[in-house]
């Protein structure tokens, strides 16, 4: 993918000549990281503002329709690469299992099992989809009760559009049994299937699996950003971008939400979308409860715990503001003559937009110049470039930063709390809450030269921060991020893939623990067993497996690594929900684009136990007692966990 930071700093500095610049900085400065005599000192600039923003409501339709309609092309936007979402928060499935191998994400999830601790456990046992947070379910394209198997066509077109249904009764001797006309993601809600379509959303009674009887449809004017069934209800977060007419807001059947009652915070924000939190009825499709929120699409991460749903949003500051700002600091205020100085004081007074704004910046910059020789110019442009980047170092961490929300799911949906942190979350694993504090893994990008880094927030229960952990992989990103009660794993890369361990004991004074380099990089981190701590990645292009041991967390090593030669990718990299872990059998099952595969981890050591050709890339696997399923686009086989033979083949 291109170093869209490069490009950035470019484009900075093409301003010098009166072009728009596209940089990678945000958002509003920190008053304490600001000297004393910067441009909230002087004259107010909303750079100054505080980022203890609260929560308030939108007056009337016509100031929400105003927010919407606000002139924000010269906001200026994050730097680095727009991350797709981790599995399970886009509820549209992809037509195509391939993906770019430059879409990393980090997907890490629990294995959580229905099963026994052993193989032979009295009671059937059958795996559950994997997810973050256990005891929540997730959707996913293959769901199953232990009797009957639901899997969504992921090819998810209009002529294949489809979720089949099969008798698993028989573990040995799975039977196609029917089938529902609607495909996308799925949940389970005991008779119930959700069918999480593109446009569509419907519930099917399933208590009779051979004769599928829908009970309830609702059309979708939003895109469904994620959705989670905890304690027998379903939550869905719909994100909605509001059009020329934008009251009421109707994201979901016929409801309509009043716009004077989204929610967002008192201070400016990146808004550019409204994400809407609803608890629905898996058995009716009503509503019982919900919440509205402005929210940004870009950076953005959603994560759901027992007792909130995490929303965040950008907030960044716009081209005017940020060299308005730099040119009236105490360093920037000697860069200038007085008369230019002048004219860009009285700016912020001129009831103009903002385009006309950082247009007539451009003029008082442009015109400055011109009242210099050659020589002069020279060496203006070198001392405004030098003294530019040293400011954007100074603020480094104020230019780009991260607003959360938290919904409180227990009673009525209600946006509770806000909060604010450095740089930008990769996706729902990027959070998490343990004890009463949410723990947040962010990207501080590079801008403007200024290197990136990545940070660990550890905020209270009021969203304030209490403890950080900064300046992880200097000019690198997170790739990946696992938080596990008082133990974290953060791997960062752009050359090599430092995995580094974290202690989070003590909220107040999280540390790292220790760092290991080496070569790839893992978007995928999933806890085996206590000391071991499986990475799915990437090498030259390859699918990569790296187990941890990180048995001496001041010391981590790769215990064992292999990568698939014969693959292109392994869907576990997009999507969480493709990896499954069998700890009856010490195995997990990750799909590659040509064969799945099944791997053992007994002793610290990977032995490929199975290889499995279901006649393209694999999807999912799953387990029914001792008999593994792996689903392909056309097919399923059903391995014997005994033997690791093959025992059948379902046409699907």
């Amino acid at each position: 993918m291109p170093d869209r930071t490069r490009l950035i700093a470019i484009a900075l500095a093409a301003l010098l000549v009166g072009s728009a610049i596209g940089v990678g900085l945000t958002t509003l400065f920190d008053e304490s990281r600001v000297d004393a005599t910067s441009p909230d000192d002087r004259s107010g600039s909303p750079l100054g503002e505080s980022s203890d923003a609260s929560l308030t409501t939108f007056e009337s339709d016509d100031e929400f329709a105003a927010y919407f309609d606000d002139d924000r092309s010269g906001l200026v936007q994050s730097g680095g690469p727009t991350v797709a979402r981790a599995g399970g928060d886009d509820g549209a499935v992809e037509e195509d299992v391939e993906f770019d191998a430059a879409r990393n994400e980090a997907a890490d999830a629990d294995t959580d099992s229905a099963a026994g601790d052993s193989a032979t456990a009295s009671e059937p046992r059958h795996s559950e989809t994997n997810v973050q947070e256990a005891g929540i379910d997730e959707p996913d394209v293959l769901k199953t009760d232990g009797e009957s198997v639901y899997y969504a066509d992921v090819r998810y077109t209009s002529r294949w559009e489809e979720t089949t249904i099969v008798d698993v009764s028989e573990p040995a001797n799975p039977e196609r049994i029917g089938s529902i006309p609607l495909s996308g993601t799925l949940l389970l809600a005991n008779d119930t299937l959700v069918v999480l379509g593109h446009d569509q959303v419907a519930g099917y009674d399933v208590s009779d699996p051979a004769d599928p009887e829908e009970q309830w449809r609702k059309d979708l004017d939003a895109r469904i950003d994620t959705a989670r069934l905890y304690d027998g209800d379903l939550y869905l977060v719909l994100v909605d971008r509001p059009g020329s007419d934008p009251c009421p807001i109707e994201p979901y059947g016929d409801r309509a939400i009043e716009c004077t009652d989204v929610v967002r915070p008192d201070a400016p924000a990146d808004a550019d979308v409204v994400y809407t939190a609803m608890r629905v009825d898996p058995e009716t499709g009503d509503v019982e409860s919900e919440e509205s929120v402005i929210g940004s699409q870009s950076h953005s991460a959603t994560y759901v715990s027992e007792e909130a749903i995490y929303l965040s949003y950008t907030r960044s500051t716009s081209e005017y503001d940020l060299l308005r700002s730099y040119l009236l600091s105490e360093n920037g205020s000697e860069v200038l003559d007085e008369t230019a100085r002048d004219r860009v004081r009285t700016l912020a007074d001129l009831d103009i937009s903002e385009r006309a704004k950082t247009v007539e910046l451009r003029e008082i910059i442009d015109d400055w110049y011109d009242r210099m020789d050659d020589a002069e110019r020279r060496e203006a442009r070198r001392t405004f470039d030098d003294g530019l980047a040293a400011y954007v170092e100074d603020n480094q961490r104020d230019l780009t930063r991260t607003g959360i929300v938290r919904i409180d799911i227990d009673g009525e949906l209600t946006a509770d709390g806000n909060g604010e942190v450095p740089g930008y979350p990769l996706n729902q694993f990027s959070m998490d809450e343990h004890d009463d504090h949410v723990r947040i893994a962010t990207t501080i990008p590079r801008s403007h030269g200024v290197d990136s880094e990545n940070d660990v927030y550890v905020l209270d229960s009021d969203l304030e921060t209490v403890g950080a952990v900064t300046g992880l992989g200097l000019d690198e990103r997170v790739y990946s991020v696992r938080f596990e009660g008082d133990e974290g794993y953060v791997v960062t890369f752009r050359e090599i893939d430092p995995f580094y361990t974290l202690d989070l004991s003590d909220p107040t004074e999280p540390t790292v623990e220790g760092e290991l380099k080496l070569p790839g990089f893992s978007e995928y981190l999933h806890p085996l067993e206590e000391d071991l701590v499986l990475g799915v990645g990437q090498e030259e292009r390859q699918p990569k497996l790296s187990l941890f041991d990180v048995s001496d967390r001041e010391d981590p090593i790769e215990r064992d690594s292999v990568i698939l030669t014969d693959e292109h990718y392994s869907d576990v990299s997009r999507t969480h929900t493709a990896f499954l872990q069998d700890e009856a059998y010490d195995v997990f099952f990750v799909p590659g684009s040509e064969h799945s595969y099944v791997f053992g981890y007994e002793g610290g050591e990977l032995e490929e136990v199975a290889r499995v050709d279901v006649g393209g890339p694999g999807t999912r696997a799953m387990y029914v007692d001792d008999y593994l399923y792996v689903f392909g686009q056309d097919e399923a086989v059903v391995l014997d966990q005994t033997t690791w033979e093959e025992e059948t083949r379902l046409d699907l």
